[in-house]
């Protein structure tokens, strides 16, 4: 099965962290298997921050909405505005994003096979993550995505300016 997917990451933006907050169930299996990865390759587990998840849904929703899969949104938007425009000052912020089937492990198993997104969940320095998932209902193609694909995948990575929190 044909997968698309993309990684970003932006450096020096501006984020102070909130409140953590609990993941859904779809978001929590993918956090758990992040978590076991960044293990094995010696970092410390991302925690969930409400305003990178925010973030997050924004761009899932927005992909779905506007029929498109960038991490450009048509109206410019990028995922260091998405951030910020939650109120989160980060030093460094990344996000991959994924075209997909609902299953958490393919989802995984996409991004640790792909270079850009291995080398967002493998970054030790992101300390703090936001995940979301919307589904494609209608049947309006989408450039460069196959019909069968209606999940899309959201996963913001931070880095925040205050490390002493």
């Amino acid at each position: 099965m044909r997968r698309l997917s993309s990684a970003v990451v932006l450096l020096a933006g501006l984020c102070a962290t909130a409140a953590q907050a609990a993941p859904r169930s779809t978001e929590a299996e993918v956090l758990e298997m992040i978590n076991a990865e960044r293990a094995a390759h010696g970092c410390q587990p991302l925690h969930v921050e409400a305003r990178l998840t925010e973030a997050a849904e924004r761009q899932s929703r927005q992909m779905v909405e506007r029929h498109y899969f960038s991490h450009t949104a048509p109206n410019g938007s990028t995922p260091g505005r998405r951030v910020r425009d939650t109120g989160y000052v980060y030093q460094m912020v990344g996000e991959n994003i994924e075209v997909n089937s609902d299953v958490p492990e393919a989802v995984v198993d996409a991004w640790m096979n792909s270079p850009g997104h291995r080398d967002n969940i493998l970054m030790c320095a992101f300390r703090e993550t936001g995940i979301a998932v919307a589904w494609q209902e209608d049947d309006e193609p989408v450039p460069g995505v196959p019909p069968e694909f209606r999940a899309y995948w959201t996963q913001v990575f931070a880095m925040p300016l205050n490390l002493g929190k």
